[in-house]
């Protein structure tokens, strides 16, 4: 129950803070600070940016299903990062349109013609990596191996939210939108892979 009020509190953040920007077109002194990431990286940030597109996440989510498909027992975690990034997905571009923030005009490289918040990216990164961190996390008995994973998901999700800034096709304060509706969605699928399938208790 904790965790669906803080996934209401994040969406509710979310909606506030597009709510302001949207009234307030202007950048903010934050987003003009972020700004001075543009043109840096640029050949690291078209890496996680294009690793952030739905070519790369179809990929990844034919070869969850398909080793769920072979380990039954893992199908039903492995199923919800996949629902969540495809309502993830759908939900973002929805809001994108209702708050219709125009994009920074210093891109580089890629002109993305989409409105600006929130980052996409930003979103399905935390949702889909979030998700499998979780999913991994849960295994038992703790190991350094679970602890690397975990974070190196933490590391790519971060990764793709500065790419966006590194390209100029985000402000600092889309990223941090699509981290809070992200954020909500992880917690909502990490809600469903404890219903679907509980944590097994450690060998003995």
């Amino acid at each position: 129950m904790r965790r669906v009020v803080y996934a209401v509190l994040l969406f509710a953040l979310f909606l506030f803070y597009g709510i302001n920007l949207s009234q307030r077109p202007q950048a903010s002194p934050l987003d003009v600070w972020a700004a001075g990431l543009a043109g840096h990286g640029v050949p690291l940030a078209l890496f996680f940016t294009g690793a952030g597109r739905f070519p790369v996440f179809a990929v990844l989510c034919v070869l969850l299903l398909a080793f769920g498909a072979i380990r039954r027992r893992y199908l039903p975690a492995i199923a919800v990062p996949v629902v969540a990034l495809i309502v993830a997905w759908k939900v973002s571009d929805v809001f994108k349109d209702f708050f219709h923030r125009p994009r920074p005009d210093y891109w580089v490289a890629i002109h993305e013609t989409s409105a600006s918040y929130a980052s996409g990216h930003a979103t399905l990164a935390l949702t889909f990596y979030g998700l499998l961190a979780y999913i991994v996390w849960r295994i038992r008995p703790a190991s350094p191996q679970r602890s690397l994973i975990a974070g190196l998901a933490i590391v790519w999700i971060l990764a793709t939210g500065w790419s966006r800034l590194a390209l100029g096709a985000h402000f600092l304060s889309d990223v941090i939108g699509g981290y809070l509706l992200g954020a909500a969605f992880l917690l909502l699928g990490e809600i469903a892979i404890d219903r679907l399938a509980p944590a097994e208790a450690p060998a003995t």
